[in-house]
């Protein structure tokens, strides 16, 4: 509101009456194309990529099996993982500011196999906190999407 009433009154002319009634408009149609858009395209490209996998891990035996199109059994000391991360997450480590984005939350695991079968499992399914491979890398982007 605070920039789409001196947009709406400077930049295109309208009367002061009719900013006002303009900016609130203006402010819903930028939070839904800037906001709910990208969020719902990168929820779903995580839906879908991860819509059929079944992860079992057995800690004990120090096995994962991933079941997707077929079920693979891995032994996880054997496991290469690489955590990817929204750009916005990396201001906890360098301390610089980035702004948190709606789709901030969202991230993967990439898993690479011995036999050099790449999985990609999503946030939504298990959170790089519970799973019980040691990270070997983090990479950041700006939108971690599935595709």
């Amino acid at each position: 509101m605070l920039f789409s009433i001196p947009i709406a009154y400077y930049v295109k002319g309208f009367s002061l009456e009719m900013s006002v009634k303009v900016g609130p408009l203006f402010n819903l149609g930028a939070f839904v194309l800037l906001g709910c858009i990208p969020t719902l395209i990168i929820h779903s490209s995580h839906y879908w990529r991860n819509k059929n996998l079944k992860l079992y891990i057995d800690e004990d035996n120090g096995l994962i099996t991933i079941d997707q199109e077929q079920k693979l059994q891995y032994d996880l000391a054997s496991l290469e993982c690489t955590e990817h991360l929204a750009l916005s997450k990396k201001r906890n480590e360098d301390g610089k500011f980035r702004i948190i984005t709606p789709w901030s939350n969202y991230s993967y695991i990439k898993i690479k196999t011995r036999d050099q079968k790449v999985y990609k499992i999503s946030s939504t399914v298990i959170n790089s906190e519970d799973f019980p491979v040691e990270l070997t890398e983090k990479k950041y982007t700006f939108w971690p999407t599935l595709f």
